[in-house]
């Protein structure tokens, strides 16, 4: 059996495992690693190295600092001022929820960011007679914005750039993915504050008092060990952004998370539970698939065949397009984390098949990646935001048809060409 056929069953095996819903990603992730070892793919004393990869590390020591800005309450802090800070009219208080979802999950983690917001929202719904289905959606809309601001913003943000740098090229710098989040993340407020009556059912859903009641647990004033986390976030933001040879992005963050720790924001237990070993496990298993897909000539082949059928003089925004909506189809049934891994590796071999860099083709995969508003099972958290705002799928497709999905594409297609092509 060749290893182009090998690499070829090996894809396929590990995509079935990731649409089905009773087997974890981070498994499907290590699977996928293994049997690219077991076949001679790539040398098997060196199929985990990709999980201590610098990108992990970055990824890692971001989250460390993420659960220090949660433990010296920080983020509650924060959270709690970007929301109440409009009022408490629908209006208001729907921006609010864009706005403060939008930055929290810039600086942390989504789920972190949805496990503060949401005690704030169903307080400030409960007081203002709210219903949580006129705020929660845009709340976690803005959510999902947040994930391309930074390449540490999310997993698919590390996991491409892993996949840039095993490739043989650079990884992203630490602010480039906001070339195309920021102004998607414009566009899609711009439709929620204009078509959000139209868009959101009129249904009163009862704000949950439980949750509310936390939300008095979170500090009001600023002080105490915030301020170190604080400085840790803007110095770790300032030398990644900096990006010095002798003091790379991944030794900012180390430092950071290391600071986060020695400074008593938090201790070893918590620095542990901080860290989202689902989302490293991919981005390790995932970079180690997508080496195999490249050196057993897969990519090359799978190039080969999308070019035939497209035809040799396709123009590469044409393919940026394809590379999107392909991308942002597969997500709608499995982890944003993993679409963006496994179209990341095609579209290297396209660009190179077509002789231009693959910025590009790997910029509209991590882009296509967060389309994944569109069905009950796109994202793990689609299901939590369902039952706070008790969606029926039907609105979840309507909502994230004209929030998600058009304005990403329009927006796609005119900054990915302008920036990587």
């Amino acid at each position: 059996m060749t290893p182009t056929l090998t690499a070829t069953i090996i894809l396929i095996v590990t995509v079935i495992m990731f649409f089905a819903p009773k087997i974890p990603t981070a498994v499907t992730a290590v699977v996928g690693t293994i049997l690219m070892g077991v076949s001679g793919i790539l040398p098997a004393d060196e199929i985990f190295n990709y999980y201590s990869s610098s990108t992990c590390v970055l990824m890692i020591s971001m989250m460390i600092i993420g659960g220090g800005m949660m433990h010296t309450g920080f983020a509650g802090w924060l959270g709690n001022k970007l929301v109440r800070m409009t009022g408490t009219g629908e209006s208001r208080l729907r921006l609010a929820a864009v706005l403060a979802g939008w930055i929290m999950s810039s600086v942390a983690s989504g789920s972190a960011s949805l496990m503060i917001l949401y005690p704030i929202i169903c307080s400030i719904c409960i007081a203002s007679r709210i219903s949580m289905s006129r705020i929660f959606f845009p709340m976690y809309a803005g959510i999902g914005f947040g994930s391309l601001m930074t390449v540490a913003g999310s997993g698919m943000c590390g996991a491409t750039s892993s996949i840039l740098q095993e490739a043989g090229f650079r990884g992203w710098s630490f602010f480039e993915p906001a070339w195309m989040g920021f102004p998607m993340a414009v566009a899609s407020t711009v439709v929620i504050m204009i078509f959000a009556d139209k868009l959101l059912p009129d249904t009163y859903v009862m704000p949950d008092a439980a949750e509310a009641a936390k939300a008095e647990k979170l500090p009001t004033q600023f002080g105490g060990k915030m301020w170190i986390s604080a400085v840790i976030l803007v110095l770790t933001i300032v030398g990644m952004v900096i990006d010095a040879d002798a003091l790379p992005m991944h030794m900012c963050a180390a430092i950071g998370a290391a600071a986060s720790v020695l400074t008593g924001c938090m201790n070893q237990k918590q620095m542990f539970q901080s860290i989202s070993w689902s989302t490293i496990f991919m981005i390790g298993g995932m970079t180690a698939v997508a080496k195999g897909v490249q050196a057993s000539g897969l990519g090359d082949v799978i190039a080969d065949t999308i070019m035939g059928a497209v035809g040799s003089d396709v123009s590469p925004v044409i393919m940026v397009g394809i590379i999107y909506l392909v991308t942002g189809f597969i997500t709608q049934f499995m982890s944003n984390n993993a679409a963006a891994s496994i179209m990341a590796p095609i579209g290297i071999a396209l660009a190179a098949t077509m002789g231009v860099e693959p910025y590009a083709f790997v910029a509209a995969a991590l882009g296509g990646s967060i389309c994944g508003m569109l069905t009950p099972i796109a994202t793990p958290t689609m299901a939590f935001a369902m039952e706070a705002g008790k969606y029926t799928p039907k609105q979840v497709f309507k909502w994230g048809f004209f929030v998600s999905l058009v304005p990403n594409v329009i927006i796609a297609m005119i900054v990915i060409p302008l920036v990587w092509l």
